[in-house]
């Protein structure tokens, strides 16, 4: 992965405005290259699932890796195109723990006319202890969406 170029840019900033409940939780674009993204969810109390243990809630991480795979394909893609979640599979393979940010890395891994594949994971201090892993599907129309013809 690579920073982000001018295009990433405009890819990213079209996305956390037509999605602003990623902006609205800080979600924020570490690294995004042309099938894969890094991003970074800082840590806030309400993330919280278990207050006594002061673990992350998973439903946080399952929200962070559907975006977050949505926006690995607009990188597949090259450009905005409405497309809609048809599957997502979340393994919860060990708990966040609180104080801690969720990194979330996301890879398209296939492109067809009318689905696209993701896979993805969160891990916390060391990527290659996951706290979760994930595969996406997702519907594409097959056109850009003439509402939003951003150039991304």
């Amino acid at each position: 992965m690579q920073a982000l170029s001018s295009h990433h840019q405009a890819i990213v900033h079209g996305f956390m405005e037509l999605i602003p409940h990623n902006r609205d939780i800080g979600l924020t674009v570490l690294e995004f290259g042309e099938n894969a993204v890094l991003a970074q969810l800082p840590f806030r109390e309400d993330f919280l699932g278990d207050l006594e243990q002061r673990l992350w809630h998973t439903s946080v991480a399952l929200s962070v890796m559907d975006s977050t795979c949505a926006l690995a394909v607009y990188g597949g893609l090259g450009q905005y195109e409405p497309i809609a979640t048809l599957d997502l599979r979340v393994d919860h393979l060990r708990p966040a723990v609180a104080d801690q940010p969720l990194y979330v890395t996301a890879s398209c891994y296939r492109l067809t006319p009318h689905i696209a594949f993701a896979r993805g994971y969160t891990y916390q201090d060391d990527p290659d202890r996951p706290t979760s892993a994930c595969t996406a599907t997702f519907m594409r129309t097959g056109r850009p969406d003439a509402d939003h013809p951003v150039d991304i």
